[in-house]
């Protein structure tokens, strides 16, 4: 399946958004502020990891959303 590039644009700007703007709050309360599972690793990850993860699934979600659409639509 190839990908346009209007889809390209829009996957990509939504990645720029997820890593910039504010998660929701309850996303940066349970995977972030509050979450034990970050003790576990055997590093101490840094922010930015953390909004990169939050982007990266946030694109691969608009991703299916919009597969979705073309083939329910």
């Amino acid at each position: 399946m190839r990908m346009n590039k209007v889809r390209i644009s829009i996957l990509v700007f939504i990645f720029i958004v997820g890593y910039f703007a504010p998660e929701p709050n309850f996303i940066y309360e349970n995977f972030w502020s509050k979450a034990e599972f970050w003790d576990a690793l055997p590093f101490t990850p840094i922010y930015e990891f953390y909004r990169f993860l939050y982007a990266v699934f946030l694109t691969g979600f608009v991703e299916l959303f919009i597969r979705f659409v073309k083939k329910y639509a």
